[in-house]
């Protein structure tokens, strides 16, 4: 088997050359070039002695490796392409699907990964003329186009049929594929999809498949009839199918995040986001992981209720202004983040809502962060990626929100009768309750109550019943609004009560203190 080689590196031109494994394979390098034009050139000349497999960069000057293998391949269509290229050009690199290249290399590369791919080339003869395979990789890309209506996405179908079938969006990921990238460890998407082929040969169900930047896409295609339970079933079957060969027989490990039933392949999109969102769970799972949307979304609706309580013991704990109470805290809160599975960004937004509830709770003693010391404690949640690390960071500015508390605690009084005070003063005229102040505050409810009888003398109805009929005076004096009017306007609802209150505190009637 001849081989061509093209790459604008010549170090690397020169490694693939001299691989001594070429001869233990049957195969030869007939010749090499330094971009795209050079390499057509020569290949042109070579008609009586064409590769049978051209091993292409794609970014190159000249001519890059993409309009070269379209060139190349009108004219020469048995040549197998094989693509050398970046992770980051990986989007560029999927127009070669079209043109029927048989396997995308990562730079840098291991030898054994390029070694693989030849052999699996000469063994298999990857056919080109393959249309099916071909057809679904561009079916697939179509409909999950986020440019397209569905209307347009089912003319380029043209395959009626396909929409009176629901699906189920399988994302096959190689794990780690970002780290596999950067030290150069070998890892191909092409021997994972073979793998995919050998459990599908199994499955009763009709399937499509493309490779995706990460690994491989697997559309499974369901019967209305079928019911919801066995679908679920169904595709969690063959995940772990597709799980134990792959981990089992390959250099690398995959997971795989499942959708929830699509109603039409029209949705194929949403199946892709949900699959998605599945895998950044792997963060806490660990690799060889299934995640399936439908498990995940019922855990997510169990959290909401779980984080006010969670929000609540913490301002009890900051207020309470006792240190030793944050380890347990934390440890409880850690707990729930694995219990829950919740993934870096989630884990990351919690340590967040953390920092707004000290910062309004500060704000609740009279003291206020500054916006500069807010961003930068933002800033360094957002920079760990390890949990344990994460943790230890929290336990410390808690317990440095604890101290600052602690240490104005015995002046927080004041504070909180003041805010009380303005905050009647401002909103007086409103349906205010003393629940609403608690909340703004945000301090406990029976808490705020107690204080405000220790420090007044007063509950907070009778503080705003006195502060209305104060205002009551004012427009009883200065304005010609009848005693009813003035009830409403300084927020009471019923006049007869305004009036039997204003006699009481004022020892006259509304109409009397008027006159």
């Amino acid at each position: 088997m001849n081989i061509f080689v093209v790459d604008d590196e010549k170090a690397v031109r020169d490694y693939i050359v001299s691989l001594p494994e070429w001869e233990q394979l049957g195969c030869k390098i007939i010749g090499q070039a330094a971009d795209g034009l050079e390499a057509y050139e020569a290949l042109i000349e070579m008609r009586e002695r064409i590769p049978d497999i051209l091993i292409s960069d794609i970014r190159m000057p000249v001519m890059d490796g993409i309009e070269l293998s379209r060139r190349v391949l009108e004219i020469f269509p048995d040549i197998k392409v094989i693509f050398l290229t970046a992770y980051s050009e990986f989007n560029y690199a999927k127009q070669a699907v079209k043109l029927g290249v048989s396997d995308f290399i990562t730079k840098p590369f291991h030898e054994s990964e390029l070694l693989d791919s030849v052999k699996w080339i000469k063994e298999h003869r990857l056919d080109r003329q393959n249309a099916e395979l071909i057809r679904q990789e561009e079916w697939i890309q179509t409909l999950l186009s986020s440019d397209l209506s569905e209307q347009s996405k089912s003319e380029a179908l043209g395959q009626p049929e396909l929409l009176m079938k629901s699906a189920v969006f399988l994302s096959i990921e190689i794990d780690n594929v970002d780290f596999l990238d950067y030290t150069g460890k070998p890892f191909s998407k092409l021997t994972l999809r073979e793998k995919i082929f050998e459990v599908m040969s199994f499955c009763p169900f009709p399937y499509w498949s493309a490779l995706s930047q990460s690994g491989v896409y697997l559309i499974l295609f369901i019967p209305f009839s079928h019911p919801n339970d066995e679908t679920a079933h169904e595709a969690m079957d063959v995940a772990r199918r597709i799980l134990e060969t792959s981990n089992g027989s390959l250099g690398f490990s995959v997971s795989i995040g499942v959708s929830d039933r699509l109603n039409s392949i029209l949705e194929l999109r949403r199946g892709l986001e949900e699959a998605k969102s599945c895998l950044d769970y792997r963060m806490l799972i660990g690799r060889k992981s299934i995640i399936a949307f439908p498990a995940m979304k019922s855990l997510q609706e169990q959290k909401q209720a779980q984080k006010e309580i969670n929000h609540m013991e913490l301002v009890e704990v900051l207020r309470k202004g006792e240190a030793e109470l944050i380890p347990d805290y934390l440890k409880n809160m850690n707990r729930t983040f694995l219990l829950e599975g919740l993934n870096k960004k989630r884990i990351q937004e919690e340590c967040m809502e953390m920092v707004t509830v000290a910062g309004k709770t500060l704000l609740a003693f009279g003291l206020q962060p500054s916006p500069e010391e807010t961003l930068a404690v933002r800033k360094s949640v957002l920079s760990f990626t390890i949990l344990s690390d994460l943790m230890q960071y929290m336990e410390q500015f808690l317990e440095q929100t604890v101290a600052v508390i602690g240490s104005v605690k015995h002046k927080t009084s004041v504070n909180l009768i003041d805010h009380v005070t303005k905050f009647i003063e401002h909103r007086y005229m409103d349906d205010i309750t003393l629940q609403i102040l608690a909340e703004e505050l945000f301090i406990n409810y029976s808490y705020l109550s107690r204080l405000i009888k220790k420090e007044t003398g007063q509950n907070f109805r009778d503080l705003l019943w006195a502060y209305r009929v104060e205002m009551a005076k004012i427009k009883l004096s200065t304005t010609s609004l009848k005693h009813y009017e003035v009830a409403y306007a300084v927020g009471f609802k019923d006049p007869a009560h305004f009036s039997q209150l204003f006699k009481k505190l004022t020892g006259k009637s509304p109409g009397e203190y008027k006159a």
